[in-house]
């Protein structure tokens, strides 16, 4: 198919004036670094959770609480649908098409330097003995393909690269999609992806027994942690379904419901395991997710949205792929060396994260805009109303 054009609702989507978006001066959105950073707490936390000795055991079981990590990882995947669909939705805007090279290339200068560098670090500590590592390991992990290769033993040291496989694959075939079909479609795609996930899931528990221990870790049976992050972004390109969206989040019930809720989700998962989780688990979490991102984004001057916004916690957020990284490799009993042990592992997950983020991020995320064609303002304004509000919005999906 040629280029998809697309013609702009009756008004504009996310314009400054509507959306009250609070844009930090770098262009990015504060409180969505601090929902990151929130994110990466809760996979910290749970890991390091186990390499604290001494502790009782309700001091356990409330860490288990505040340190769950799947949902942190929920979490990052509904901003990451959310970010990816609305950059992508600026540049059909601004170009009546989507550069699908253009996107890729942003992305592998945004995900790979980091990744790669861990993933050589581990493959030198798998060479000298110090961790073990299969070639298969090693070769999944590399081409993103880790949540889809079955293993009888679990590989701690790349085992964190699940998450990342599923988001590659979300970055590979979502561009392609809303390209073809346009926003307005996508939004019925995406819509269509979230309906149906917990049909998909229960089918290849039944169906598929094999796939059992991956359910939670494959694309087509955890696609609608992002796509629910796409859909909030499709549907406010409308100006009637952004207010209507605008008036269920503004209630300050919001921020105290979904921690809430998610506290009793995780006694759910701990009590019925599968059973609520493939069914009704994952597609709720989502659904509170994804208000409680909406809610920090439009009402960001809430008490909540202070903290989200607190310059530390936006660092967090920041380095939140860095640590997320490299945190794998010091928050686990499987480090027996200094660096494995409380509190200096934290100190050491801190420190590569902060080390990755300024010598190999942010140097090559300037580098790439040498290889990208995109331009901020590819259309003259009168062509789009209002996008001024799109382009800011969308900044943070590009840095």
């Amino acid at each position: 198919m040629g280029n998809v054009s697309f013609q702009p609702c009756k008004a504009p989507a996310f314009s400054m004036d509507k959306c009250k978006v609070n844009m930090g001066s770098s262009g990015r959105i504060p409180s969505l670094d601090g929902l990151r950073a929130v994110s990466i707490c809760m996979v910290v936390i749970g890991h390091c959770s186990k390499t604290i000795t001494g502790l009782s055991n309700g001091a356990y079981m409330f860490l288990g609480f505040v340190g769950a990590g799947r949902l942190g990882v929920s979490i990052f995947f509904v901003i990451s649908g959310f970010l990816i669909t609305t950059l992508l939705v600026r540049e059909q805007l601004s170009t009546h098409t989507i550069s699908l090279k253009d996107f890729y290339i942003r992305r592998a200068f945004r995900i790979f330097p980091g990744f790669y560098a861990y993933w050589l670090v581990a493959f030198v500590l798998a060479l000298l003995g110090y961790i073990q590592l299969s070639r298969s390991d090693l070769i999944s992990a590399a081409i993103y393909i880790w949540n889809y290769v079955p293993r009888s033993v679990d590989t701690w040291f790349l085992g964190h690269t699940w998450s990342l496989s599923v988001e590659e694959q979300f970055y590979l075939l979502w561009p392609l999609i809303l390209k073809l079909s346009g926003p307005q479609r996508g939004k019925w795609a995406a819509f269509a992806v979230v309906v149906t996930a917990p049909f998909i899931r229960l089918g290849s528990y039944f169906l598929l027994p094999s796939t059992r221990p991956r359910i939670g870790m494959m694309l087509h049976t955890r696609a609608d942690s992002l796509m629910i992050g796409a859909l909030l972004a499709l549907i406010c390109l409308n100006e009637d379904h952004l207010r209507i969206l605008k008036r269920w989040v503004s209630s300050w019930l919001i921020p105290v419901v979904a921690p809430c809720f998610l506290v009793i989700d995780t006694l759910l998962t701990m009590h019925f395991k599968g059973g609520y989780v493939l069914s009704i688990g994952y597609s709720l979490q989502n659904l509170m997710i994804a208000l409680l991102l909406a809610h920090v984004v439009f009402y960001d001057k809430t008490i909540l949205g202070r903290i989200l916004n607190y310059p530390v916690v936006v660092h967090v957020g920041l380095i939140s792929y860095s640590l997320y990284l490299w945190q794998q490799l010091f928050l686990t009993t499987n480090n027996a060396t200094f660096s494995g042990l409380f509190p200096w592992n934290i100190v050491c997950a801190f420190a590569a994260a902060e080390l990755s983020y300024y010598m190999l991020e942010r140097p090559f995320l300037r580098w790439r805009k040498r290889f990208s064609n995109v331009q901020d303002n590819a259309a003259p304004r009168q062509h789009i109303p209002s996008e001024r509000g799109v382009e800011q919005f969308a900044a943070s999906a590009s840095a």
